[in-house]
């Protein structure tokens, strides 16, 4: 072979070369069936980087879509997240698919408004919300005064003054503390050093501690003389 001979030869392989080198787009060959997402990545992406043999961008991309519908809830393309794996479609699934079917059912999918964080404030307000505190329950106007004469009576009876703690308990079983009443009641059936025993009184006062609600702990059966 003579010199110009080889150097003919040589062009054209190198001219072979360059057109082989630049008949392929700078995308990636179709992954053998699935695909995993990376960081940022949507359906539009993840399309331009796999190549089906004559096919565009958006066959491939409904493509994707129609073989992994669960991953998409509500038809939301927005939602994929990275790592996450997709499941490919075959060359024959997407050839399926009319370029023009592929644009419009795109159109109709990214119409769908991708979805909205929730307000940090709001998430905040959620999360640290606490239940108010229950209201102490108030006691009726004059009864907390009642319930403190009461209370002076029982502490007289300790100190042994049964004049003292009759009188405190009058003011608030006349009043209608129940429980001063009941107090009344024992202190009339049994008598003590201010008064002597006096059943029908203290019957009297066991009854209007009943119609105060208050438990009586044995009814009183006194045999009265005719």
């Amino acid at each position: 072979m003579t010199v110009s001979g080889a150097l003919g030869a040589g062009l054209v392989a190198g001219a072979a070369l360059l057109t082989s080198f630049f008949s392929f787009p700078a995308r990636a060959q179709t992954a053998p069936g699935s695909y995993e997402v990376k960081k940022g990545e949507g359906l539009y992406a993840i399309g331009g980087r796999l190549r089906y043999e004559g096919a565009t961008r958006f066959q491939i991309i409904i493509g994707i879509y129609r073989a992994n519908q669960e991953a998409f809830p509500d038809g939301n393309i927005n939602v994929l997240r990275e790592n996450q794996v997709l499941t490919l479609p075959s060359p024959e699934q997407v050839a399926a698919i009319t370029p023009a079917e592929a644009s419009r059912q795109w159109r109709t999918l990214t119409a769908r408004p991708a979805p909205q964080p929730a307000p940090v404030a709001a998430v905040k307000a959620a999360t640290t919300a606490v239940k108010p505190p229950k209201a102490a329950v108030a006691l009726p106007p004059g009864r907390e005064e009642l319930v403190r004469r009461y209370r002076v009576g029982l502490a007289l009876e300790r100190k042994g003054d049964d004049q003292g703690a009759l009188r405190a308990f009058l003011e608030a079983g006349e009043a209608g503390y129940g429980l001063a009443q009941r107090k009344l009641g024992q202190i009339y059936d049994k008598g003590n050093s201010a008064v002597q025993r006096d059943y029908q009184t203290s019957l009297h006062w066991y009854q209007k501690a009943r119609e105060q609600g208050v438990e009586i702990d044995k009814p009183l059966q006194r045999m009265t003389t005719k």
